[in-house]
């Protein structure tokens, strides 16, 4: 067996994290997709207030603790809120679809199925 000294250690290690290390053009995707996100559950929730698919009361209309805002703002901002967090779990299923983890090479082996023997 050859010796491993610390200079082959950090290569090692220097190399795992290179490969750990996100490419920055990601963390653009990712800053835009927020940013599409909460503009399109925005405009969906104009859309979705309007179109009277759901009643809301008066009061959460034009809510008391608010009356600066204008009318159907908060309804607004909430129903976009909720869209968002939807549309985000879509986004992330679909990721995890297309793109499934794989193991490195620190992760166990998947376990051995066994059958189940007869009596």
């Amino acid at each position: 067996m050859g010796r491993r000294d610390r200079w082959t250690d950090r290569q090692l290690y220097m190399e795992r994290q290179m490969k750990k290390r996100l490419h920055p053009a990601w963390r653009g995707v990712g800053c835009i997709t927020i940013v599409v996100l909460g503009v399109v559950a925005y405009f969906f929730a104009g859309w979705f207030i309007s179109a009277g698919l759901v009643y809301f009361p008066p009061a959460l209309i034009r809510p008391p603790f608010a009356p600066f805002l204008p009318p159907g703002a908060f309804v607004q901002v909430v129903v976009a809120l909720i869209f968002m967090v939807f549309s985000y779990a879509v986004l992330s299923i679909v990721y995890a679809i297309a793109f499934p983890i794989k193991p490195g090479e620190t992760d166990a082996p998947p376990p051995r199925k066994t059958r189940r023997r007869r009596r």
